[in-house]
């Protein structure tokens, strides 16, 4: 079927939706699924009425034939989110889950193997949040005649699914067992709706959910100034599942958006029931943090991207309790720290903690590990902590060659050293060590 005929049958079939004329709606949707079976926003649509009408059975069929070629297709955040609607549906159905989770859940990484969210399928908002169930109403059948030549049914050939393989590795998702992840897509999501211009989350509320972005693109402003954006694939709002602390950023809708919220509350239950999703998670956030902090920091932003794959690697976890001193004032420096979980205080020899904590995401140790100059002031856990800790040794490995990153530590090192000389004589200023 051409795409002039299928764009006048779509206009045909919205026209009858206009007019409550379901039936005859769904019929022409129907005729345009029949020649054209990879039109996924027509068999969503189909779907939708089905399930308008009170045909649940049916309904959940289709939603899960267009999850499945969502997922075949790499689409996998817009098949999780009708994966939702078919729970609200039938809370019972878990074969759409089973056979995305079998797609996806834990295999071998590949280097590269990123996720690629096409944009080519779009979810129908409608969908996603269905209108509150009402008895279905009875309408005529369409009157109409349905003007289509016989040259434009021309029915397109099945494309074969691409093999496992060739699908992304979705981080959180992708590290988890099938039936973990059957129980993750089940009780720790929820698929939302926000219409353009409708704000997401407010810079400084207090944090409770992560978002995955299904389809659409959001604004992240700081202090009223948009400074990026996110487009379909991309995760936001991911700090909330480590600290309920307040959000850094606004994040408004650009267009309308679909996305998967997952409450803090909904994955710390799982947590304490399922190894594998705290794993998961742990390594979600080493990677999410890793890449903020390679992108952010002033030492790592002129690294190529040989220098930061190998400066991500020899990164290793260590944890430490509530007082325990992780850098020691006047001692060599051991290795760069990446704080992933908690809050570490700073303070010298004479027990002055007048220094602002770190908090997640915070680098210290960096100078004294570049310089090879003794660490300038002590830092100690305030609660239990989660670090990511490189030796000192590779870090000026990974680091030496690159000529930018030798001026700017040393840059960086004459502002620490001021401000040390200013906090030992007044006892003010900024540090991090």
């Amino acid at each position: 079927m051409s795409e002039d005929v299928v764009r006048r049958q779509k206009d045909r079939a919205a026209q009858f939706l206009s007019k409550g004329r379901v039936p005859a709606a769904l019929e022409e949707y129907r005729r345009i699924l029949k020649a054209v079976p990879g039109e996924l926003t027509v068999r969503q649509k189909v779907a939708e009425l089905l399930a308008r009408q009170g045909h649940t059975k049916e309904a959940v069929a289709e939603y899960a034939e267009t999850v499945r070629r969502y997922a075949e297709q790499g689409q996998f955040f817009k098949a999780t989110a009708l994966c939702r609607v078919i729970l609200s549906l039938d809370p019972k159905h878990d074969d759409a889950q089973r056979q995305l989770a079998e797609l996806y859940a834990a295999r071998e990484k590949k280097p590269g193997n990123l996720v690629v969210v096409k944009a080519s399928a779009t979810l129908d908002p409608d969908s996603i949040a269905p209108k509150p169930a009402t008895a279905p109403p009875v309408f005529e059948r369409a009157d109409e005649p349905v003007e289509i030549e016989l040259e434009d049914l021309i029915f397109e050939a099945e494309p074969p699914p691409p093999p496992r393989s060739a699908l992304p590795s979705i981080p959180l998702f992708s590290s988890l067992d099938t039936e973990t992840f059957m129980v993750l897509l089940r009780e720790a999501m929820e698929a939302r709706v926000f219409a353009a211009g409708e704000t997401i989350l407010n810079e400084g509320a207090p944090g409770e959910s992560m978002f995955a972005l299904a389809q659409g693109t959001v604004s992240v402003q700081r202090a009223g100034r948009e400074v990026a954006q996110m487009h379909e694939g991309d995760f936001f709002g991911e700090m909330a599942l480590l600290t309920g602390a307040p959000r850094l950023a606004t994040v408004v809708a650009v267009n309308d958006v679909v996305a998967l919220e997952f409450p803090r509350a909904a994955m710390e239950s799982l947590i304490n029931k399922h190894l594998s999703i705290k794993r998961g998670l742990d390594a979600f956030f080493r990677e999410r943090l890793l890449a903020n902090v390679l992108r952010a920091n002033p030492l790592f932003g002129a690294l190529d991207e040989s220098q930061r794959a190998a400066l991500g690697a020899a990164f290793v976890s260590e944890a430490f309790k509530a007082g325990d001193v992780i850098l020691h004032e006047g001692q060599p420096g051991v290795g760069v720290f990446l704080l992933l979980r908690g809050t570490c205080r700073v303070f010298n020899q004479a027990g002055t903690s007048a220094y602002p904590d770190l908090a997640e995401g915070d680098t210290f140790g960096e100078i004294s590990a570049v310089m090879q100059l003794p660490v300038t002031a002590s830092v100690a856990a305030k609660e239990n902590v989660v670090v990511l800790r490189i030796g000192a040794h590779a870090f000026r490995t990974i680091l030496g060659s690159n000529d930018v990153v030798k001026k700017q530590v040393l840059s960086l090192a004459s502002e620490r050293m001021t401000r040390t000389a200013k906090q030992a004589l007044y006892d003010d200023g900024d540090l991090r060590v």
